[in-house]
């Protein structure tokens, strides 16, 4: 019959020109959903993670959330407590291999393969590397490497003092916002987080450590044999977090000097790298042992009484100030009296090894002692002080440079003996 329809053919022009209603299970569902969706959101908020790349930034943004937020853009979340705490250091630490933990993801999609806890279970554990070395001879500015294998690249990872944590010297402790890695190539670097802005009254300005590196990685300066402080190889952005990377050197004492002339040597380097900055208007302001480095991984001495490396002290090693913190890098009062602490710290370092030859180049005491005098009118400048150690040891002859070494170091007026005698290996045509 024309015009006649079937019930089934009204159902179907019904469900076109009406949707259908959501049933109440489903009204209820979603209505659960949402309100879970908005509490959670109430009680943790969501922030944009910003790094290169929208899918990145994606990923990091729903990363961050689920962590919790370890890494913000204050650069606080590297600041820790008293150490001597016990229970303070034990969060801090906790907290701080947290954030490098949930970083490890970004640095890998940069090129870095950060290492790892040996022991995952244990706060304490070593650090060890988690890709291979590179089988290639390395050359500037990566370290030539004298490990026999790789558990000889194992160190500690300290956020301070803690007497429970120290395993070794103090001066080849690590700090909290720096982390060792290997790039894709096997090559060993270091990752360190630095201040980007500092607050003034103008508003926020380049912090000064990164003025310091910026400027000492000039085309003006970075190729200048004087400039030893140490290169850098990129900058890596998280969310407003800048890290440095540079290659890994070691604590330059941490090798054993076997004879006079490598002991001169190091000593030559560092009062020209300090000559240097002050030149350019920078003082360091933290000149200590475990900031002067030197272009050598060596294995670790676990004990006092253990075997030294030597021998790796060759004409050609190079040597480097790191850690510009604490950097001064305007004309000012307060760049001067840096540039007094400098010349202080500087000699203080380096009698703690210089000092061993002493009968050999007698001069050096009263120029150290002249320049630990920071408040005498008369203390040398670095430039001075540098002078006159090069006039002091352009008188060694070939024969003195050769001379065996008898101290390990010299400490408030006496000189310690070596506990083992050091194992030498050779250092190439370094």
């Amino acid at each position: 019959m024309i015009g006649y329809q079937t019930e089934l053919e009204v159902r179907r022009r019904e469900d076109i020109t009406y949707p259908r209603t959501m049933s109440t299970r489903a009204a209820l569902s979603v209505s659960l959903v949402g309100g879970i969706l908005t509490t959670v959101y109430l009680l943790r908020p969501i922030r944009v993670v910003r790094v290169q790349g929208a899918y990145s930034s994606l990923y990091w943004t729903i990363r961050s959330w689920l962590w919790n937020y370890p890494v913000t853009e204050d650069y606080a979340i590297w600041d820790t407590g008293d150490p001597n705490d016990e229970q303070v250091f034990e969060s801090d630490r906790l907290r701080l291999l947290r954030i490098w933990r949930f970083l490890r993801p970004f640095f890998v999609s940069c090129g870095y393969h950060p290492y790892v806890l040996k022991d995952p279970t244990d706060l304490f554990s070593d650090i060890m590397p988690s890709t291979p070395a590179s089988t290639e001879k390395m050359t500037f500015p990566f370290a030539q490497c004298f490990y026999k294998a790789d558990d000889d690249a194992e160190t500690t990872f300290f956020v301070g003092f803690s007497p429970k944590s120290c395993k070794y010297l103090p001066e080849y402790r690590q700090s909290p916002f720096v982390w060792p890695a290997r790039d894709t190539l096997g090559r060993d670097v270091i990752l360190k987080s630095i201040t980007v802005f500092a607050k003034s009254i103008s508003g926020p300005q380049p912090s000064k450590e990164l003025r310091a590196f910026r400027l000492l990685q000039s085309d003006a300066l970075r190729d200048d044999p004087r400039n030893h402080t140490i290169p850098v190889l990129d900058y890596v952005n998280f969310n407003s977090q800048v890290f440095v990377v540079m290659p890994r050197w070691h604590v330059a004492i941490k090798a054993d000097f076997a004879k006079v002339g490598e002991l001169v040597r190091y000593g030559q380097a560092f009062m020209e790298a300090v000559a240097f900055l002050h030149e350019h208007n920078i003082s360091h302001g933290d000149i200590l042992l475990q900031n002067m480095m030197t272009d050598a991984l060596i294995p670790e001495a676990k004990k006092l009484t253990e075997p030294r490396i030597a021998g790796v002290r060759g004409p050609k090693r190079r040597y480097a100030l790191i850690d510009f913190e604490t950097a001064i890098v305007d004309y000012s009062p307060e760049l001067l009296a840096g540039f007094k602490k400098d010349v202080r710290d500087l000699a203080s370092a380096l009698e703690f090894n210089l000092r061993c030859i002493e009968d050999v180049i007698p001069d050096i005491v009263p120029l150290f002692e002249s320049m630990k005098d920071s408040a005498s009118p008369t203390q040398p400048s670095a430039a001075a002080a540098l002078s006159r150690y090069e006039e002091i040891c352009s008188s060694l002859s070939t024969e003195d440079l050769e001379l065996h070494v008898e101290g390990r170091y010299w400490l408030d007026g006496e000189i310690s003996l070596r506990l083992a005698p050091c194992v030498f290996v050779s250092d190439g045509d370094t």
